[in-house]
């Protein structure tokens, strides 16, 4: 059914140790292309400006329309000498099956997979989507032989705007996935990125290079359980101590999955006389046209710091980060406090107010290993702490409200293997497992046992389908995510590559878990089972 939609970006292979070599070299070539263009391009505009100039002398109007305002000349815009630009991206025909309904596009809410007794169980869901079709445009300029400054550009539709829909007209938005600029100083081994971009932990292939990251081969645009990334903004400085050592620190736009469910303390709850505060609607560009998010009260960014090794066989890579979550806590008046510690929300009840700062912090690292080099490639990648949950591409909770209104982190472990195959040019056969698994954060209050991984929830009707859970009503399904299991197997395949571009095919298959922490009477889970398909092509 779904053999006719094919393909997708073929992410560049594992780098090995030549990979690595040819990069340098490839880098010193290019300085030395810009500088020749450069020198080429001075002569043909020193012949070329006196014919200019009678152009646009002569030309009606002047430099402005009659209007007053700026037009567009028919003359091709004239780039800054040395000025290199580069198109890139690809349109595609992608399709979705899937066993139980998530209602999603081509990214699957790993942690929404539906329970028995919901009507979305019984619902298997099929999307065509065009929605991954991408744009992007590399600007590189030599300053000289050894400075360059670039910039980076790339967006794709999957973004959702207030009336966006799959009726008629498809109306979908597009989405910023990276724009920025970068610095290199090849004398100095210096690197700067400013913008928005892959997170410094997410892997590279080789050294720590952007458009050099490791991104798993997937369809499903929400990758592997696992997989740590972000794309946010970021200002990253990176320092090379030769070929085979790189060190680099980024510090990163913040946000946070805080838990409030049942059990726990929502935005706004009260308990042990507290009132917590977490989130604010967006406004002023973060939500508009009644349409707003609740976004929560950062108050600094996330910092990262990697070391990347590329000894000569392989890529190695160790991080850590630190990150501080923020919420502001409101004391009742001990006065008014019930034997239930829910503090009364009225005008009458006077207290004090104050935020509190809690950090959270995690180490990572991955490898890369070309086993047969140019054939098969293997790696694996970790990140263990507390307030991770962010950074996996599960999103699990980072964060849980605790007995005293701080925002209390939640510890977690991510890990991740691959392996990708090359048995002829124009074939990639991928398979990677993944699991996100947190821990639980419980806290005694006056009510008794709150927090993330209450063992007293109730977990009696995940599996019980009743007329109830159809209608949006009672389930009693609590089911607090505890861990996210995954297995993807696929392949990529070029049907054509030539002077027309190129167009690929690739097909893929996966196995998700979802399981939820002990309530009453125990545990349960749930899966699905995804099939993935899509054709792209590639004109640049």
């Amino acid at each position: 059914m779904l053999g006719a939609f094919a393909g997708a970006m073929l992410v560049p292979a594992c780098a090995t140790a030549q990979d690595a070599q040819a990069e340098r070299l490839q880098r010193q070539i290019d300085t030395l292309q810009h500088q020749l263009q450069s020198l080429q391009k001075q002569v043909s505009e020193s012949k070329q400006a006196p014919a200019q100039a009678a152009q646009v002398s002569a030309a009606p109007g002047g430099a402005y329309a009659q209007a007053g305002g700026p037009r567009f000349s028919k003359a091709p815009i004239a780039m800054p000498a040395g000025v290199k630009l580069t198109w890139g991206g690809f349109l595609a025909a992608e399709a979705v099956y899937r066993q139980h309904n998530t209602v999603s596009d081509m990214g699957t809410p790993f942690t929404s997979i539906p329970y028995p007794f919901s009507p979305q169980y019984s619902e298997p869901e099929f999307r065509g989507s065009a929605r991954q079709s991408r744009i992007s445009l590399l600007v590189e300029g030599a300053l000289d032989p050894t400075q360059k400054l670039a910039g980076y550009y790339e967006m794709d539709f999957l973004g959702a705007g207030v009336t966006s829909n799959y009726n008629q007209s498809n109306s979908w938005a597009p989405r910023l996935r990276h724009g920025y600029l970068t610095y290199d100083n090849s004398d100095w081994g210096f690197h700067l990125l400013a913008g928005q971009s892959w997170s410094l932990l997410t892997q590279n292939t080789v050294g720590i290079t952007p458009r050099k990251e490791n991104i798993p081969l997937t369809i499903e645009a929400n990758y592997i359980a696992g997989f740590d990334y972000t794309r946010n903004w970021q200002v990253r400085l990176v320092k090379d101590f030769g070929p085979a050592v790189s060190l680099g620190v980024s510090i990163e736009n913040p946000a946070s999955q805080v838990y409030a469910s049942t059990g726990a303390i929502g935005n706004g709850g009260s308990l042990n006389g507290l009132i917590v505060n977490w989130a604010n609607a967006g406004s002023s560009f973060l939500g508009s046209g009644g349409y707003a998010n609740n976004f929560n009260t950062e108050t600094a960014p996330d910092v990262i710091a990697k070391a990347a090794f590329d000894p000569g066989w392989g890529h190695y890579e160790v991080f850590g980060l630190a990150r501080f979550f923020t919420d502001s806590v409101f004391n009742c008046n001990p006065l008014l406090v019930p034997a239930s510690g829910v503090c009364p929300t009225t005008t009458a009840n006077v207290g004090n107010a104050g935020s509190h700062v809690t950090v959270g912090e995690g180490v990572g690292g991955s490898v890369l290993l070309p086993v047969v080099p140019k054939v098969l490639d293997l790696q694996a990648s970790v990140l263990y702490g507390r307030g991770i949950g962010r950074y996996g591409a599960s999103q699990l909770s980072d964060v849980v409200v605790a007995s005293d209104g701080t925002l209390s982190p939640i510890t977690a472990f991510h890990a991740m293997v691959g392996a990708v195959a090359h048995p002829w040019a124009g074939l990639d056969i991928y398979g990677y497992a993944g699991m996100e698994k947190a821990d639980a954060n419980v806290f005694n209050s006056a009510a008794g046992p709150v927090g993330f991984g209450v063992t007293t929830l109730n977990n009696a009707g995940c599996g019980i389908v009743t007329g109830a859970s159809f209608t949006g009503g009672a389930s009693n399904c609590a089911a607090v995510n505890k861990e996210v299991d995954m297995l993807a197997a696929g392949f990529w395949q070029n049907l054509y590559k030539g002077e027309f571009g190129r167009v690929a095919t690739g097909l893929q298959y996966e196995y998700i878990r979802r399981k939820s922490f002990d309530g009453v009477p125990g545990p349960v889970s749930t899966s699905d089972n995804v099939v993935l398909a899509s054709l792209r092509y590639y004109p640049f």
